[in-house]
């Protein structure tokens, strides 16, 4: 036995009678457009494709192509949870880069220290930080007077300030106290 689609057109459209609708009838362009929108987003009919060879042809077609869709959903949910979607907020940046360290730690510099350690970050992440902790800018503000994505302005200033407490923190211990 070949396994071969029906044409798309051979089931009725809704007010259309199965009479009008011949098996074999070539789809039109649009037919074959939303068939194929509908290929494209569903990767279960690839997968089956791809694994057809696995098929026993004694069983039921639907209980098997049911069993790929159900492992391909519990893919979908283990991806879903190793990476989950969520926006990164002002909130949020603010809580990753909050010190660690106990706060007496950090109750030993001055202001100038901070900055002189601000100072010492590339350029790019330095433009961050001044634009957000000095001109307190949004996200979004400082994505757009930058060309870049908020998000990445989230990521330059997660990783700006996890170079500073770096810096500060060797400071510490090279000098035993701070400067």
């Amino acid at each position: 036995m070949v396994f071969r689609p029906r044409s798309p057109r051979a089931v009725p459209r809704p007010g259309e009678s199965s009479a009008t609708v011949k098996e074999g009838t070539p789809a039109s362009r649009e037919d074959a457009a939303e068939f194929q929108a509908l290929i494209a987003r569903c990767a279960t009919y690839e997968r089956a494709f791809r694994a057809f060879h696995t098929y026993d042809r004694s069983a039921p077609p639907m209980a098997w192509l049911a069993s790929i869709l159900v492992r391909r959903f519990l893919d979908w949910c283990r991806h879903d949870r190793r990476h989950p979607h969520e926006e990164f907020t002002d909130a949020m940046g603010d809580t990753l880069a909050e010190a660690e360290a106990p706060p007496e730690i950090w109750a030993h510099y001055t202001l100038e220290d901070v900055w002189g350690a601000v100072e010492q970050l590339p350029p790019e992440l330095r433009e961050v930080v001044r634009m957000k902790d000095m001109e307190r800018q949004s996200y979004a503000e400082i994505g757009r007077r930058l060309g870049i994505p908020s998000m990445t302005v989230g990521t330059r200033l997660f990783r700006a300030r996890k170079k500073l407490k770096e810096l500060l923190l060797a400071r510490q211990g090279s000098a035993g106290v701070p400067s």
